[in-house]
């Protein structure tokens, strides 16, 4: 399969509950390019800086068909602290498990560890079209 350069990204807003400490929630991304595509890039911008700690925290995870391709954690070892309006990439791994069908979805789930902590922001997905040679 080669890469086309049909790419499209979506910002999608963090849903209202994960704003409370202790709440989590998913976000997801579905497939409109025409056929397969990949997942190359997910980002995360916080409204308001978030402290790193590592007892109360939160976990971004980026995953396709339940295979996980990367994540983020609001922990002093993990991404440390995230200032607001800034760009977080999450780094993705897991090659070739980063495929979606058309239609297929891809998820950014929130979790909270200990009491949580408060997020608001976007997460911007960017899916890019593979075809078959």
């Amino acid at each position: 399969m080669s890469q086309s350069n049909e790419m499209h990204t979506a910002t999608v807003q963090l849903p209202a509950g994960v704003a409370t400490a202790g709440t989590a929630g998913d976000i997801y991304v579905i497939n409109r390019l025409g056929g397969k595509a990949k997942v190359v890039n997910v980002d995360f911008i916080a409204d308001a800086a978030i402290t790193a700690n590592n007892s109360n925290n939160a976990t971004f995870t980026v995953s396709v068909g339940g295979t996980s391709l990367g994540s983020i954690v609001s922990t002093v070892a993990g991404t440390g602290d995230i200032t607001a309006g800034v760009n977080e990439p999450i780094t993705l791994s897991a090659a070739g498990s980063n495929l979606l069908a058309e239609g297929g979805l891809a998820k950014v789930a929130i979790t909270k560890a200990g009491s949580g902590v408060a997020v608001t922001g976007v997460c911007a997905v960017t899916l890019q079209r593979v075809r078959a040679d």
